[in-house]
């Protein structure tokens, strides 16, 4: 049933590695030109995405150079990216000149700023070098999350805790909960649990203060699915509009990000399917 839905929606709209993209709020499949078309001009696109994925991270290049070439944006876009520590902005920024001038190739780059394990991810910088803008690092090192987690949050700088931070409500709980296999024991789970939220806090308090005309944020789906985590907070402290992608593949494909969750509603604007 899953292989015969997929060939249906690649009938539908097909345009390089994107098979299909779905409106969750009209209900509706449309064509990729009418895609970018409608997306925003202005505000935040939120790409949310399954991790190291190379033709989901061929697709969100793609989205991000056409987007902005429509919107006549270049000179105003700002690509904000989850695995990038912002602590280290500044050597990443010293890192991107080099990149540009020739010093380093691509994969340099990836590798001395996020690790060659994120190569994947060429595409999209590729797209920041022909804007000519370094991208803009939305998450905190692993080692001050695991500081949050052993010690609690007061024990790292308190510049470091955005002031709207909060830990997610219910449903986002319950959502980590099963992600996470529901067998945690409880005091595990609660910090676990505050270094996700944490995370949504940062990223969403980077990418507001890193604002430019048109802005695209890559991060994982968790953080982004059901315009909750980041999203719901950087709504709380930006008024500009922010549109949610889902971007998964062939094989990770699920009917229920089409239909939507029962217990969660949609799971962003617009579903992508790429092969």
């Amino acid at each position: 049933m899953k292989k015969l839905l997929i060939c249906l929606l690649f009938s539908i709209s097909s345009y390089a590695n994107i098979v299909s993209i779905y409106n969750t709020k009209n209900n509706s499949f449309l064509s990729y030109t009418q895609f970018i078309n409608d997306l925003n001009e202005s505000g935040y696109i939120v790409l949310g995405e399954f991790h190291n994925f190379e033709n989901i991270q061929k697709a969100q290049a793609k989205i991000i150079k056409d987007k902005t070439r429509l919107a006549a944006s270049e000179d105003s876009v700002q690509i904000m990216w989850e695995f990038l520590n912002h602590t280290e902005q500044e050597s990443i920024n010293s890192e991107f000149s080099r990149y540009m001038n020739g010093a380093i190739t691509t994969a340099e780059f990836i590798t001395n700023t996020a690790g060659k394990q994120n190569l994947s991810y060429s595409p999209i910088m590729e797209v920041a070098k022909d804007f000519a803008r370094a991208p803009i690092a939305l998450n905190l090192p692993r080692s001050l999350k695991k500081k949050v987690m052993d010690e609690g949050i007061n024990s790292i700088d308190p510049s470091l805790v955005p002031a709207h931070h909060y830990v997610g409500g219910d449903q986002y709980r319950e959502r980590f909960k099963r992600a996470m296999g529901g067998h945690m024991p409880d005091e595990s789970f609660e910090k676990y649990f505050l270094a996700q939220c944490l995370t949504d806090s940062v990223m969403s308090d980077i990418a507001n203060k890193n604002e430019m005309n048109l802005n695209f944020i890559v991060a994982g789906s968790f953080h982004t699915d059901f315009f909750d985590g980041t999203v719901s907070r950087l709504k709380e402290i930006n008024p500009s509009t922010v549109t949610t992608l889902k971007i998964t593949t062939n094989e990770l494909f699920d009917t229920e990000y089409i239909n939507g969750s029962q217990d969660f509603g949609a799971y962003a604007d617009y579903i992508i399917i790429t092969e």
